[in-house]
């Protein structure tokens, strides 16, 4: 007989999802607990309806969703964010765009992921 405790106290806030697998995990974990993904290359997270995206110090990724937004379609591309010219983040439109390999790169971003991802890669490129 399995027996689990009702006790909730200290429970923990699986608020830190991992990029990769899309996994929940408690905020203080280094890894990811399915994938083992290093979690703490992570600046910034965001889910937007077509693709999600990863920032981190060097990198933004975009992992790209279905047309039906449902589920991520295992397309993901990298940028290096020391390569990414002509940044620009175009309002009211809440778009990011940039020049990559000599190609122009649009997303539209979702209004709550738009100032998030404007301050940080601005943050970052700017060092």
């Amino acid at each position: 007989m399995i027996t689990m405790s009702d006790d909730t106290e200290g429970g923990e806030d699986f608020d830190r999802l991992c990029p990769a697998c899309g996994i929940a995990n408690p905020k203080e974990f280094q890894q990811c607990m399915m994938c083992d993904k290093d979690l703490t290359q992570t600046i910034l997270f965001i889910e937007d309806d077509f693709f999600d995206l990863e920032l981190t110090k060097t990198e933004l990724i975009e992992y790209r969703k279905n047309y039906y937004r449902t589920r991520r379609t295992g397309k993901v591309q990298h940028f290096q964010l020391d390569e990414m010219e002509d940044i620009d983040f175009e309002s009211p439109g809440k778009r990011l765009s940039f020049n990559y390999n000599g190609k122009r790169e649009v997303y539209p971003l979702k209004d709550e992921n738009y100032m998030q991802l404007k301050l940080k890669i601005m943050e970052l490129v700017n060092k």
